[in-house]
């Protein structure tokens, strides 16, 4: 791409199509198959210019849901996969769980009570499952609870990106403009594993199972889970997804990597990916921690330590 050529893209005129919500346009949002995503980016990937000038490339980490409806590849592994089909039916966020309120009783305790959808003007649902993937033939209804989980990323602003982009005069690829990773902590246990430890139980109790999409490099920051052999003695199945580069030359296309079946139980083990450090080591860190906090306070300067020469 030339100068001018990213330049163009760096502004566009309107906001484009999105090439994943204009192949599934059952689920876009509002009914809007255009480009969703603050900054247009819906996937990074690390890269390093080596000693020899060559530039290598990390793998690529989806940053959007939107990037796993490529093709519906994923949407058609599923519902071939749970329901028989390959063709499935999709609803989006349904309303999974619904506000407690305290009602009152006669005397002077109350009980916890839940409120019925559409029935107070102040109401509102609290847990959505994405979406649902239902048979679109048999009854009773035949359907499995599906949830989307890209990583977020840390470090600095995409902004600084295209500012750099817009400076750069060369061919190829510029440096990023600011250091940033993909941030699987804050994308796994602080945001997937609870949504799981919620939804799972009551899915579980009524014998529908939970399918959660992911990529590859996802996969790899979780711990090792254990596996059940069927999809039947399973609470979750992991739907994950990689990107095919040698297809066509700058293009990467979305591949299903593998499928695992898991308990919540397991997949809780492995959203935690961590092992606990020693007391030792943590009061070690800890002990620096409040010294550099010590040492912070005394060199505080107060009123009292100002003398004015006059």
């Amino acid at each position: 791409m030339g100068s001018s050529e990213r330049q163009s893209y760096l502004a566009p005129d309107s906001v484009p199509e999105c090439p994943f919500l204009s192949s599934t346009p059952e689920l876009a949002p509002r009914g809007s198959t255009k480009c969703n995503k603050k900054g247009g980016v819906c996937s990074i990937r690390n890269f390093t210019v080596g000693d020899d000038g060559q530039v290598r490339f990390g793998p690529i980490t989806s940053t959007c849901p939107n990037r796993f409806l490529e093709q519906r590849t994923v949407i058609q592994g599923i519902g071939g996969t749970l329901l028989g089909t390959q063709d499935p039916l999709v609803a989006k966020e349904i309303a999974f769980l619904q506000r407690v309120t305290a009602a009152p009783v006669v005397g002077e305790d109350a009980v916890l009570v839940d409120e019925v959808a559409g029935e107070q003007t102040d109401n509102e649902d609290v847990g959505k499952i994405d979406l649902v993937f239902v048979h679109p033939d048999r009854a009773p209804m035949d359907w499995c609870a599906v949830e989307m989980q890209a990583v977020y990323f840390s470090g600095g602003s995409m902004a600084r990106d295209y500012d750099a982009i817009k400076r750069y005069l060369g061919n190829g690829i510029p440096m990023p403009g600011a250091a940033r990773r993909p941030d699987f902590r804050s994308s796994g246990p602080k945001r997937l594993m609870p949504q799981l430890q919620i939804k799972v139980p009551s899915l579980r109790r009524w014998g529908k199972k939970m399918v959660v999409i992911i990529d590859r490099p996802f996969l790899d920051a979780m711990a090792p889970m254990e596996k059940v052999s069927h999809v039947s003695n399973c609470d979750i199945v992991w739907y994950v997804v990689n990107y095919d580069e040698d297809v066509e030359p700058g293009k990467a296309k979305l591949v299903i990597d593998t499928v695992l079946y898991t308990t919540l139980e397991a997949s809780v083990v492995g959203l935690t990916a961590g092992v606990p450090t020693t007391l030792p080591t943590f009061e070690q860190k800890l002990a620096q921690k409040v010294a550099a906090q010590k040492a912070q306070r005394n060199a505080v300067v107060t009123p009292s330590d100002l003398k004015l020469d006059l």
